[in-house]
């Protein structure tokens, strides 16, 4: 039986959260265009993972105690990433490290990705759904059902970058495309559960 928490996480279960959203996303295609390896995607995750738990949410399946899936949540109203919230959070060092120790290419495309995503971010009030990844059958599902009664007030945004594999699933959930862009050749669905909302 799957069982969704949505606690603060200790660093064990921080560790447990971004092996599980490495392996999710190690075929993904927007990051296999982003990252240079596989060790500059995990860095960033571990980096996001432990950002969000700080600054916003995260959602994790569990199964037989075992993390299985996790989704990161910016808060409503809040920027997705601010310098202040990184020294509110006392997240500087980290910061540094992740960028020292990523290759520059890396970090180029990862910031061109966030300026092209960032153009055509939802305007009107959301919740957003930075990341989603699951390793386990249904976990998935159940982490975005719960999200969506808990998040009711108001429409969840979020960009879709395997369309070829997700479409369904968020299909399924009441989700419609709003736009479609192309980052760094790589197609990528933007989507919300707002009815009739379109991004010009």
């Amino acid at each position: 039986m799957i069982t969704i928490s949505d606690k603060k996480l200790d660093q064990h279960r921080l560790e447990e959260v971004a092996a599980v959203l490495g392996q999710a996303f190690k075929g993904d295609p927007l990051y296999l265009a982003v990252f240079q390896n596989e060790k500059d995607l995990c860095r960033y995750i571990r980096l996001m993972v432990e950002y969000y738990n700080r600054n916003g949410e995260i959602h994790v399946a569990v199964v037989d105690e075992k993390i299985v899936g996790a989704s990161i949540w910016n808060h409503k109203g809040k920027p997705f990433f601010s310098v202040r919230s990184v020294f509110v959070s006392g997240m500087i060092g980290q910061i540094i490290k992740f960028l020292l120790l990523i290759q520059l290419k890396s970090m180029i495309r990862l910031r061109n990705e966030t300026l092209i995503t960032e153009r055509y971010h939802y305007n009107q009030e959301h919740h957003y759904l930075f990341m989603i990844g699951s390793v386990y059958r249904g976990a998935g599902r159940a982490l975005m059902d719960y999200a969506i009664e808990k998040f009711r007030d108001c429409p969840i945004y979020l960009e879709n970058s395997n369309i070829k594999d997700n479409n369904y699933f968020y299909q399924r959930l009441g989700f419609h495309s709003i736009k479609t862009i192309e980052v760094l050749g790589v197609l990528v669905d933007l989507l919300n559960n707002s009815k009739g909302d379109q991004i010009r």
